[in-house]
């Protein structure tokens, strides 16, 4: 070989060395990257845009990029690329900008979208650079929410503390008036009266006290089972025979460190909302259980901190709640009954006892399917001798094919990126219709990771039965955040399934499934 040939050689080696090097670092991108040509064909589309948007580099390849875009944006940018190539004039070349982008399922969310221009052996492509923001607004919203109740708080703790003390004069002054009546029975009928309303006035200021935080707790270890059978009387009387009410808890729960008075009252609250969604009757469900919710869920929430809990769950099967209406429940005053019905406050006294309690308050609810409110309160400390089990968990990964079924499309979005991340195969569905007929299509799935509260009429447990009846040997894993729908759960885990409870974390979802899997 000549020296001529060897340099030639050389140079080719040299080349794909750089292009190798180049695509090894394409393809690690965080952030999507997507090359289209002058026509507006996708040329190059790295693994981070496939997770963006849905669509494998097989797909999109030589597809306009309009396909990644909801119809108006669409138009707007082949007027922006026309515009540019005739007067070069840049309304997004070169300029960041925030856009909205379309997946294949056809979701759409916000991106941050950046575009720069290359030419290449004399042909011009387009590179972008996409970011999706849909988390990032998620936990804006969450932090609004957070300064909101916070600005609040302060407001309200503010008031309940000053319209005490004006209660406190009102009260003593009524006291002084009540020894001085003598046989008057109308002014004793009067003043009476007068102290049933200041009476009603602290109640309703240790109600805001409650939400602002600001209230004088007494804490000490308490046994929640021990203190729900103890008001479990109370909670019958008041109920009424239309309301079944089961109590379910472990035998070898963990003591917490809370207020007794303040978790009665919030059960007693929890227990009268249940009953007023429930206006013909029907079941409500308590549950305790030992729980930890840990770093990384913790770093997904606002004021949470990370650690052992026990877990106290109230469910009803009532009318449930929309989105818009969940999102509002513990603000101050705001109420779903008429006029007259109810101050508004017994949601957000529950949410300000267990805040300052150092706990954590989630909340489950769809239009007919009722609702559940999680309360999470701190575990007592002990002497170091037991069991820590927030220490963090093991993360396994896999590579097993999971079919992943969840109505609720940003939990579904989420949770399919901690299956990618974990290293499962993952196809996914929005309800039990759509999933039976990719198990009918496909023999290769070797898990179904199924919500057991879904729409339709083939929930989790039906479309369990299903896929039993096509595969025997499919493991089942459920998860729902409703108590009464754990129980129908537990019922079929016999037959080779797991249970995972809402919110759950990376490392026990990956525990759960290997548990399932090995």
């Amino acid at each position: 070989m000549t020296d001529e040939a060897e340099r030639i050689q050389d140079l080719a080696e040299a080349l794909r060395d750089s292009e190798n090097r180049i695509r090894g670092l394409v393809d690690i991108l965080v952030d999507g990257l997507i090359v289209i040509d002058e026509q507006g064909s996708i040329r190059n589309f790295n693994p981070a845009a496939e997770k963006i948007f849905g669509w494998t580099a097989g797909e999109v390849t030589g597809q306009s990029v309009n396909m990644l875009m909801p119809d108006s944006y669409a138009r707007e940018h082949d007027g922006y690329v026309t515009r540019y190539m005739e007067t070069g004039e840049a309304r997004i070349i070169g300029i960041g900008r925030e856009v909205t982008g379309l997946r294949k399922d056809g979701t759409e969310f916000p991106m941050d979208l950046s575009v720069a221009e290359m030419n290449v052996r004399s042909t011009r492509y387009f590179v972008g650079t996409v970011r999706d923001l849909s988390e990032r607004r998620e936990i804006e919203a969450e932090l609004r929410q957070a300064h909101k109740m916070e600005a609040l708080g302060q407001l309200t703790g503010g008031v309940a503390h000053d319209f005490n003390n004006l209660l406190a004069v009102l009260m003593m002054d009524l006291e002084l008036l009540a020894e001085m009546t003598g046989d008057n029975e109308e002014m004793e009928e009067l003043v009476t009266e007068a102290r049933e309303v200041v009476h009603a006035g602290a109640e309703l200021t240790q109600r805001l006290l409650a939400f602002s935080r600001r209230q004088s707790l007494q804490p000490r270890v308490l046994d929640l089972n021990v203190l729900i059978s103890s008001v479990a009387s109370l909670l019958r009387r008041t109920l009424g025979e239309g309301v079944q009410i089961d109590i379910v808890g472990p035998s070898d729960l963990w003591p917490t460190l809370a207020d007794p008075g303040q978790v009665e009252n919030a059960l007693l609250n929890l227990a009268i909302n249940a009953r007023d969604a429930m206006e013909a009757g029907g079941r409500l469900t308590i549950e305790t259980a030992n729980t930890m919710l840990d770093d990384d869920y913790a770093a997904r929430q606002t004021d949470v901190e990370a650690g052992n809990y026990v877990l106290l769950s109230v469910t009803d099967n009532g009318a449930g709640m929309p989105p818009e209406i969940v999102e509002k429940v513990f603000d101050p005053f705001f109420s779903t009954k008429e006029a007259g019905s109810g101050s508004g406050l017994g949601l957000s006294m529950v949410y300000g006892f267990v805040k300052q309690s150092g706990g954590h308050v989630a909340i489950y609810s769809e239009p007919g399917r009722g609702t559940t409110v999680n309360l999470y309160l701190p575990k007592a400390p002990d002497d170091g001798t037991a069991e820590d089990i927030s220490a963090p968990a093991e993360i396994v990964a896999g590579d097993e094919v999971v079919l992943l079924v969840e109505d609720h499309p940003q939990l579904r979005r989420r949770a399919r990126r901690v299956l990618d991340e974990l290293g499962y195969r993952v196809t996914e569905a929005e309800n039990g219709d759509s999933a039976l007929k990719i198990l009918e299509a496909r023999d290769d799935i070797e898990l179904l990771f199924t919500d057991i509260v879904m729409p339709g009429a083939l929930d989790g447990a039906a479309l369990a039965n299903e896929a039993r009846k096509l595969r025997p040997g499919i493991r089942i894993l459920f998860t729902t955040g409703y108590a009464e729908q754990a129980q129908i759960a537990e019922g079929l885990l016999e037959q080779g399934g797991e249970l995972l409870r809402k919110p759950y974390t990376k490392a026990q979802l990956s525990a759960k499934i290997r548990a399932l899997l090995d």
